[in-house]
């Protein structure tokens, strides 16, 4: 067992990107391999998109790592073809400028995230043409992956998307850090979500930094999904929660909903 933060970010997994390009994915699925916080590995069809990765340290004394940065920024190459990279909110574990400093090296890569993503881009020097933003309402097509951005509700962001993805007729709703609003009923009118993915963590006393158990049953219940995955609950030591507690809550407002929860550097495939 390890004993001190500085041991679990000394320790950085190798091979997840290796492991991404080499896995075989079915016709019409999205695969995704989690990387920590709401950051994702994603391929589907011949396309590979990076969701808010976060390969920086740790920021103490509040923000102290739970799980290690997921790859070395030398390994993007290990990746292989990699379409784009794309940011739900400013905030450093998902416009991190570690992360764009490694992706910059990377000219054929494009960016996409909210505005105030897209300024964090831009202190990183990454150049304009590259960089899109995206806003609620907007859809983009990175080749074999039609991806539109939409409300969500983040309230310690300073602006929030949240992605739908589509392959086919698989369609997968990426959350960022977004806190339950009414808008997610919305959301369930309009698609008919596979699969969700959320962020919960435990809130300090007088605190609510994410959202609640409750609150993540009923965005399963608003969606329709048919699945619910629980992300981001491992990131950071102090506000980890144990994905049980989520599970039981999703049982009460939508049974008929798979809960599943994230296991870092491992894979969930989402099917129609």
């Amino acid at each position: 067992m390890m004993s001190s933060t500085e041991s679990i970010e000394e320790i950085t997994p190798t091979g997840i990107p290796a492991k991404v390009r080499n896995a075989t994915v079915d016709e019409g699925a999205i695969a995704l391999w989690y990387i920590g916080g709401a950051g994702y590995l994603i391929r589907a069809g011949d396309t590979t998109i990076v969701v808010d990765p976060f390969l920086g340290p740790s920021n103490p004394p509040d923000w102290m790592r739970g799980v290690p940065p997921p790859f070395a920024p030398e390994e993007i190459d290990d990746l292989g073809v990699v379409n784009a990279m794309v940011m739900t909110h400013e905030h450093l574990d998902h416009a991190d400028p570690v992360a764009l400093a490694a992706f910059k090296e990377h000219p054929e890569i494009l960016l996409f995230g909210t505005g105030s993503a897209i300024e964090v881009a831009l202190d990183a020097e990454i150049p304009e043409d590259r960089l899109h933003i995206l806003s609620h309402g907007d859809a983009v097509t990175i080749g074999d992956l039609e991806i539109t951005a939409v409300a969500v509700n983040d309230p310690t962001a300073k602006e929030c998307n949240g992605y739908v993805l589509q392959h086919g007729e698989t369609t997968l709703l990426l959350c960022g850090d977004s806190h339950y609003f009414d808008g997610f009923a919305t959301l369930g009118e309009a698609w008919n979500f596979d699969a969700v993915a959320v962020t919960v963590g435990a809130n300090p006393p007088g605190e609510s930094v994410y959202m609640t158990e409750s609150d993540a049953g009923r965005i399963a219940r608003d969606t329709r999904t048919k699945k619910l995955i629980l992300q981001h609950h491992d990131l950071w030591q102090a506000l980890a929660i144990d994905p049980a507690r989520v599970g039981i809550a999703v049982s009460w407002y939508a049974p008929d909903a798979e809960f599943e929860a994230v296991v870092f550097g491992e894979r969930i495939d989402v099917t129609h």
